[in-house]
């Protein structure tokens, strides 16, 4: 493994496809890049039972990077889903590797009513699964584009403080962000606070208190500046570390070891940290 800091990418998506043809050379490469932790997040049914599998597979894993499992239905996906789908997704919650539920949400960003579930529809199964969450006392991990306010309110109806979670890719204002502190919630921040145009994101990231900070990739998705256009993945973290370090004025090392300490406190997991030789 080459670099001192180790690193835990909170949000990606290696069920995915995309990774389908080279996924373990990927994530040799990853871990590599110092990136020893991250958590695999679900959109549906399916990708749930394949986040599970590879949780499972890496446990116990000798000098490879160690998956944490988060299943969940996207709320772009929730048209698709059945009731029978929230049954199963309870029973696979109690995989010892599943660490949340999630990616759950809203997202009113896309008016297309062709592909994008009615918001009676997302709101449904958002408070649906967040009724799982409650019954097997795990986090959430929260999707929310468009839609703050609804989010907001379905949050505190649901009495979602009592898990606690995080707001994947925060984009909204300051003044939103306290509000979601509030309730406990952490807020992950990707390659998008690397984008010189991201001037909300950026001034939310100076403000935020470091113990509710979480680093995320959101791979294959949302690639850092410079990157744009390619599949994305964990070796992006150091990036959008160093980014956030500039912004914070802080150092990276103090990044690393405060990100993968709210990392493991948010999914429950040890807390100790690998260690690094850094100054």
């Amino acid at each position: 493994m080459s670099g001192a800091f180790r690193w835990f990418d909170t949000h990606t998506h290696y069920n995915d496809p995309r990774f389908e043809e080279d996924l373990e050379e990927v994530l040799r490469k990853v871990y590599d890049a110092g990136v020893m932790r991250d958590a695999v997040i679900s959109y549906d049914l399916e990708s749930a039972i394949r986040a599970v599998k590879l949780a499972e597979a890496s446990a116990g894993g000798d000098r490879q990077l160690l998956h944490s499992a988060v299943v969940g239905i996207h709320p772009l996906h929730s048209g698709d889903a059945e009731e029978e789908d929230l049954i199963r997704l309870e029973i696979l919650a109690e995989d010892p590797t599943v660490v949340a539920i999630g990616e759950i949400g809203l997202d009113y960003h896309r008016k297309n009513p062709d592909v994008t579930p009615d918001k009676e529809v997302q709101q449904y199964f958002f408070r649906k699964q967040l009724r799982i969450a409650r019954r097997a006392r795990l986090p959430i991990v929260i999707h929310s584009r468009d839609a703050a306010q609804d989010t907001l309110e379905i949050l505190e109806e649901e009495k979602a403080a009592e898990v606690g979670g995080v707001i994947h890719c925060y984009s909204y204002s300051p003044e939103m962000a306290e509000r979601f502190l509030k309730l406990g919630f952490y807020l992950g921040f990707g390659g998008v606070v690397t984008y010189p145009g991201s001037k909300k994101v950026r001034e939310v990231v100076k403000t935020v208190p470091m113990d509710r900070l979480l680093l995320e990739t959101d791979a294959p998705y949302l690639p850092a500046e410079g990157h744009r256009g390619e599949r994305n993945d964990s070796r992006a973290i150091p990036q959008i570390a160093e980014t956030i370090a500039e912004l914070r004025g802080c150092t990276m090392d103090e990044v690393c070891r405060v990100t993968w300490e709210n990392a493991c406190r948010l999914y429950r997991l040890e807390a100790s940290y690998p260690g690094s030789t850094a100054k």
